[in-house]
């Protein structure tokens, strides 16, 4: 089957669903959307054993993502944080514009910690539309969302360029501007975003990694999907991905690399998309290239491999 090249009407769906996610925020009260409804296993070795309570709200967005992809019905395969691996049952034909297999790839609340104390920060919503062929190392890009949901801030991209504006509640986005990120070139003007917020990263991460993070010159401790949309915007100048899950990196990096920022994993090899959503990463991303080999050079000077911290967990 010959499918359609264009990627806007995948664009226009997912912008609309990242607008009612807003919406979802705004019209459920702290209180009730801050109710755990889920647990994880807290074993050891057990997918994010650390981080183990799943809110309301992160089941409502998830819940509406996934209706949304069978009420118009697209052949999707679901790699999300909340559900893990779900293959959608459209209710209908899809619009010709819609009509291919996707992996649908989310992180429907990114941030809920915060939001459980309601300290309205790095709230976000992140989901990102790629190609399914049969193999799934060969998936593409076909749009990518990152929305903040206390500001409306949105990143996001096409098959082909990355933007950012403030997203209505109608999936319009105002004002749209084109982003690219910075030029800085030399790690000490540098600065960097690695997520620290959690005891369970901070602690390992700030020790086995201060040969670098004492050469830059601010360090941001977010991270997540929105990291790598703050190197494509130019507010960031490495994205220091450690240990993070897959539906924390497939819509970020999409953006990221419409963008023009330098991508790749600790020991430089490009990263390919993966359908296993319980794997975990350490990628780099960097403003530009000669940023880029500049960190690459201390982590091969100190040993750390692709598979550096993965193995513990």
């Amino acid at each position: 089957m010959a499918y359609q090249e264009s990627s806007a009407a995948w664009l226009e769906f997912a912008l609309k669903m990242a607008g009612e996610a807003v919406n979802q925020v705004g019209k459920t009260s702290q209180k009730a959307g801050a109710q755990v409804v889920e647990t994880r296993d807290s074993t050891t070795g057990s997918y994010r054993y650390w981080d183990t309570e799943t809110l309301r709200i992160d089941k409502d967005i998830e819940g509406y993502y996934i209706e949304q992809l069978a009420e118009h019905g697209i052949d999707a395969f679901v790699l999300s944080e909340e559900v893990g691996s779900l293959k959608i049952e459209p209710r209908t034909a899809p619009e010709i514009a819609l009509d291919r297999p996707i992996y649908f790839v989310s992180d429907p609340f990114d941030g809920s910690l915060l939001y459980k104390r309601n300290i309205p920060a790095f709230w976000y919503s992140a989901l990102a539309i790629y190609t399914r062929p049969e193999k799934p190392e060969f998936a593409e890009p076909l749009a990518a969302v990152v929305i903040n949901l206390a500001s409306r801030l949105t990143h996001y991209c096409d098959a082909k360029q990355s933007f950012e504006g403030t997203l209505d509640s109608w999936g319009r986005i105002d004002k749209p501007m084109a982003i690219k990120p910075n030029s800085t070139k030399e790690l000490s003007d540098s600065f960097l975003e690695t997520y620290l917020m959690k005891p369970h990263y901070m602690y390992p991460t700030a020790e086995q990694f201060k040969f670098l993070f004492n050469k830059v010159k601010f360090i941001l401790p977010n991270g997540g999907p929105c990291g790598f949309c703050d190197v494509a915007s130019g507010r960031i100048d490495v994205y220091f991905a450690y240990k993070q899950p897959h539906t924390d990196i497939y819509p970020g990096i999409a953006i990221a690399e419409k963008a023009g920022c330098a991508i790749s994993t600790f020991e430089g090899q490009p990263v390919k998309f993966g359908d296993d959503v319980e794997r975990r990463f350490n990628i780099i991303c960097t403003a530009n290239k000669t940023l880029h080999e500049k960190v690459l050079k201390l982590l091969q000077d100190h040993k750390i491999t692709d598979t550096h911290g993965l193995e513990e967990d």
